[in-house]
């Protein structure tokens, strides 16, 4: 993890003492993605799984959709760069003009989110169900998940699961940059998650629920609390959003019949 974060000086309080100590924090990196030679994002991100967080970008904003589609990708892990070439996007230019990512979810990142999503997002046919008790493991794993966290409490984490087995895992300081690494792996490994659930440490907002939806996964599973537009557009899309899992307690918002005790 050396590479994941620096140390700082820092004055700590406890009470009236005051205490000079070293601090671990994790690292934050601009990321500058060149899809067939164009500039097209650059992504604040943590400094893993490059390759993963930029095929799901990709697949998430409509540059690609299958791995045949990618020719070449090479990365500079010094500057942060990332080039692709792959299949020529035909709305390219209308799909994404250059800008510049935030890892908040903020303004940023909503003011471009909908043109492609209108295109790529369709209702989950999935009728793939979880007991109550899977649910409660996944939870679990996020609680002892990633001693990076632990260490320096500065990322968000998760994971794809199916039928209590974890498949795939990531973190990143973005909450955003988390579904765009489990995509881009998924990618790579040539997995279809349709029939899979996901798992995450924040809350879910509807920027969230429409990368879950592009990833035609049914089930999301989240520590955090969910927004009223996430839980509306959960409906219309019809998967199912669990809320404050943890401590074997968990809140179902959505298409509850795909967790049974």
């Amino acid at each position: 993890m050396s590479n994941e974060t620096v140390t700082h000086s820092i004055l700590k309080a406890h009470g009236p003492k005051l205490e000079w100590l070293q601090d671990t924090v994790v690292r934050e990196v601009p990321l500058t993605i060149h899809y067939n030679r164009e500039e097209i994002a650059t992504l604040l991100c943590s400094p893993s799984q490059t390759e993963e967080l930029t095929f799901g970008f990709l697949i998430n904003e409509g540059f690609i959709q299958v791995p045949e589609d990618v020719y070449e990708i090479r990365h500079d892990p010094v500057d942060h760069l990332v080039w692709v070439e792959g299949k020529p996007c035909l709305l390219q230019k209308e799909l994404m003009s250059k800008r510049f990512v935030s890892a908040c979810c903020g303004k940023s990142r909503a003011s471009f989110c909908y043109a492609n999503d209108a295109l790529m997002v369709k209702p989950i046919t999935s009728t793939y169900s979880i007991l109550l008790q899977e649910a409660y493991e996944y939870a679990k794993y996020l609680e002892s998940y990633l001693p990076l966290f632990q260490e320096t409490g500065g990322i968000h984490s998760g994971g794809v699961g199916n039928q209590g087995e974890i498949v795939l895992t990531s973190y990143d300081i973005g909450r955003h940059n988390v579904f765009d690494k489990l995509s881009g792996s998924a990618f790579r490994s040539r997995i279809s998650l349709e029939n899979h659930v996901i798992f995450f440490s924040g809350r879910v907002s509807s920027e969230i629920l429409l990368k879950v939806a592009k990833m035609k996964v049914p089930i999301l599973i989240a520590r955090g609390a969910p927004t009223d537009m996430a839980l509306s557009q959960a409906n219309a899309l019809n998967i199912t959003v669990v809320g404050f899992a943890r401590d074997r307690r968990l809140n179902i918002y959505t298409c509850h019949d795909r967790i049974s005790n």
